[in-house]
């Protein structure tokens, strides 16, 4: 019998199984927390036949992966990355396996849209406090300040996603899309208003994002809170931003 198999199996006689990391923790560590196991019927049929059918409802496309993603993110926040798969997401949402892989053909496709997600949500949010400032350094520390509270908010669920080797690698390119177009006009304007050369205002614009993604990760993995985060990010960005304006002088 295949693993995959097995897995089912379990599944539909309600056996609990142990999340994907569990076999790589040592013995002693696997006896701690090893699920428990309830008393069931010795007959198999009688136990499908008196569980309670779950209600399965029919969804459009969008609203069905809609669904699926915030079950994974529930998952994701309680146990952890290595507890999500295609089977899981389709017991919960109480459809069948094959109308899950309708919405995510496998469980990394799942994971990477659930780091789309939090990307645009993290944009979403610095370009409308951004919008806000009146001049250059206002949007600065307006945007950096945005950026770690969301870090605190909601930066550990992208963080554990980008953990998964193979997202990373399925959002390599997109990312590296999105980068450019997001500092292109930044690049631009400081070579402009620094009188920089573009090398200069790469190097400079990559040092300020270093910091603030740095701390960003500390935030969201809870050794820095977004209070101390804040009063250690902000002051170095600022340094960095009149630094580029003395030169100019």
């Amino acid at each position: 019998m295949t693993p995959g198999g097995l897995a089912k199996m379990c599944d539909r006689l309600d056996v609990p199984r142990p999340k994907r990391s569990y076999w790589r923790l040592p013995t002693d560590e696997r006896d701690k927390i090893r699920p428990e196991l309830t008393p069931v019927s010795s007959n198999s049929n009688e136990l499908a036949s008196n569980r309670p059918a779950k209600k399965r409802s029919r969804l459009p496309i969008t609203e069905r992966r809609a669904q699926l993603l915030a079950i994974a993110t529930t998952i994701i926040e309680e146990e952890g990355t290595d507890a999500v798969s295609i089977n899981r997401l389709a017991r919960e949402a109480g459809i069948s396996e094959a109308q899950a892989h309708n919405c995510f053909a496998r469980r990394v496709d799942v994971l990477a849209e659930l780091a789309r997600r939090e990307i645009r949500e993290f944009e979403h949010s610095r370009r409308g406090v951004v919008l806000r400032g009146q001049d250059r350094m206002t949007q600065i520390v307006l945007s950096t300040v945005n950026y770690l509270n969301e870090a605190g908010r909601r930066g550990a669920l992208l963080q554990s996603i980008l953990l998964e080797t193979e997202v990373r690698e399925m959002l390599r390119s997109e990312r590296e899309a999105t980068r450019e177009v997001l500092t292109g006009p930044i690049v631009n304007s400081m070579s402009a208003t620094y009188h920089m050369s573009k090398e200069e205002a790469v190097g400079s614009n990559w040092l300020v994002t270093a910091i603030c993604l740095r701390t960003g990760g500390l935030v969201s993995n809870g050794r820095l809170s977004t209070e101390a985060g804040i009063r250690l990010c902000l002051p170095m960005v600022m340094g960095c931003v009149r630094s580029n304006a003395q030169r100019n002088a």
